[in-house]
């Protein structure tokens, strides 16, 4: 069929399924005025000047749940309400999987990984990959996060004079690249070093020009969404477009690069008592039993039981969905925590004191351990803190895959001026987890909610009373969802966080530069980025001063 032909055959199939949801409407439900009935409010959103601008606004003038519009008439449900939220993602299991559009796309950024399964797909891999992440394997790779975050010190040492500035954006990616090639596949990107990595280069320039979506890059998000997958797929095999060719090109390389790692691993592999497939008898020439990711990756390509086995492309696709979603969040974190302690300067030394006492107790030559940092009430506070305010995401989509009633913690008022509890939803209904306007809800955090305050963390009353609210796994932030979708990796960026923040800390003051910094928070590829108002062409900056402390062999 030709292209010209099938375009406006399919804007007519689109329109129509669109007038289909209309059976779906959210009509009773208040939300904002749509000026584009074509766009909705889906181009504003994905286009805001600054993340927030609209969704705060519109949550603190319709509630914790609103309706939002569509491309061509849909509704949207947009929820922050803390028991909505509850039921959708913890309650509800897998009965609000990911969209179709939205599994779409992350298999082609990063192949059928973790992220991209649903339902007993999504279990199967989750019970394949989760030793790696567990509390015990975690503390064996505590001494590489310190080694990395020790050498990324001494870049800075080496490479700035006392008391400059640094564009710390542009080095945090580089030591949580580092360390979780190394910690997770035993590949060694060589990011502080500057070493040329084909990887590496795929990696940053994935996301070229794919910021700010067009108004017609909206449409034919949303027209793809309507189709069935065969439509989509012959479609995207001929209009091909330069951000397609970047994607399979990091998705290649890192698959690539996953091939040769495991082809490289599999004679050091051991089984650890697990029984296998004959065929994959030559996995387990090693007796060394290891639960990094690499290992168990290997493991569970041999594996003889299907509730644990992976395929060949499912195992490549862990590498390229981990190194994608587990560095670059992480770093921007980062960035944002230390941020924060530039402008609070105050909270910056009660941290640094913090930890100069327990390095003190445990003697300047021990390393520090888990416990460590777990017993550093401060430092945990102002994690969880930047988690809150700048969560690497703004939203996730879900949709129901059956009729449900939704309940609310806090009612809302209908258009008829109904005060609403619930809210009944259909089978196939769009919803969008406002995990940013959740995690500023004056409800749950107060009316200092937009405030940074990891203070709050510290106050048990105000802790007792969040935890009847609790949903997210790490301080009752969405950041790292909730419920059996929730971030598989939240710990290891823990640990890699407080790591990281007690060696620069330990050894550095950051201070703001003269004149200070004004700082817009940008929706940009998969995180909220800071760039600098007025120069967001120059991509991600966070630059600081940074002063020497007088230990340089802390």
């Amino acid at each position: 069929m030709n292209i010209t032909l099938l375009l406006p055959l399919s804007a007519i199939v689109f329109l129509l399924a669109s007038l289909l949801r209309r059976r779906r409407s959210l009509k009773y439900i208040q939300g904002p005025p749509v000026s584009s009935w074509l766009l909705g409010h889906e181009y504003e959103l994905a286009n805001q000047a600054e993340v927030g601008d609209l969704e705060f606004k519109w949550f603190r003038d319709y509630g914790t749940v609103f309706r939002s519009a569509g491309c061509c008439g849909e509704d949207i449900l947009m929820v922050s309400d803390a028991e909505a939220l509850h039921h959708i993602l913890n309650t509800g299991g897998y009965r609000y999987p990911k969209t179709k559009d939205a599994v779409r796309f992350i298999r082609q950024i990063s192949g059928r990984g973790l992220t991209w399964a649903q339902g007993v797909v999504h279990q199967r891999h989750k019970k394949a990959l989760s030793p790696a992440f567990s509390e015990s394997q975690l503390r064996l790779l505590l001494p590489l996060f310190q080694m990395y975050s020790d050498k990324l010190a001494l870049r800075w040492r080496e490479r700035f004079a006392d008391n400059q500035i640094i564009d710390i954006s542009h080095w945090l990616p580089k030591v949580t690249l580092d360390v979780l090639g190394e910690s997770s596949f035993d590949f060694q990107f060589g990011s502080l070093d500057d070493k040329a990595s084909d990887l590496r280069v795929a990696l940053q320039t994935m996301f070229a020009s794919s910021q700010r979506p067009s108004k017609f890059t909206t449409l034919l998000r949303a027209w793809k969404r309507a189709l069935p997958d065969s439509i989509v797929e012959w479609f995207e095999a001929v209009y091909v477009t330069e951000e397609d060719i970047r994607f399979k090109a990091y998705v290649d390389a890192a698959k690539g690069a996953a091939r040769d790692l495991l082809d490289k691993n599999a004679s050091n592999l051991s089984a650890n008592g697990e029984k296998i497939s004959e065929e994959s008898h030559d996995y387990l020439k090693g007796v060394e039993g290891k639960k990094d990711m690499l290992n168990m990756l290997l493991r569970s390509k041999a594996a003889e039981d299907p509730k644990k086995r992976l395929d060949d492309d499912e195992v490549l696709s862990q590498v390229s969905t981990m190194i994608f979603a587990g560095f670059e969040i992480t770093a921007c974190t980062l960035t944002w925590i230390i941020y924060e302690l530039s402008r609070n300067l105050e909270d910056q030394q009660m941290l640094r004191a913090e930890i100069d006492a327990v390095r003190e107790k445990r003697g300047d030559d021990a390393g520090l351990t888990s416990n460590d940092y777990d017993s550093m009430p401060f430092l945990n506070a102002c994690i969880k803190e930047g988690l809150r305010l700048h969560p690497g995401v703004q939203f996730t989509t879900r949709e129901a895959d059956l009729d449900d009633v939704v309940p609310l913690s806090q009612p809302v008022v209908s258009t008829s001026g109904e005060v609403l509890k619930k809210i009944p939803v259909m089978k196939g209904q769009r919803v969008h987890i406002a995990i940013a306007a959740y995690n500023r809800s004056p409800s749950v955090w107060g009316p200092d909610a937009d405030q940074w305050k990891p203070s709050r963390y510290l106050n048990s009353a105000s802790e007792s009373k969040k935890q009847q609210s609790m949903i997210g796994v790490f301080g009752n932030v969405m950041s790292f969802g909730s419920g059996v979708r929730a971030c598989i990796g939240w710990r290891f960026a823990v640990i890699e966080m407080q790591a990281i923040l007690v060696c620069l800390l330990t050894q550095f003051e950051f201070q703001l530069p003269p004149g200070g910094l004004d700082i817009q928070t940008v929706p940009l590829r998969s995180m909220n980025a800071p760039m600098l108002r007025g120069k967001l062409d120059q991509g991600l900056q966070m630059p600081l001063v940074v002063k020497r402390r007088g230990r340089a062999d802390a």
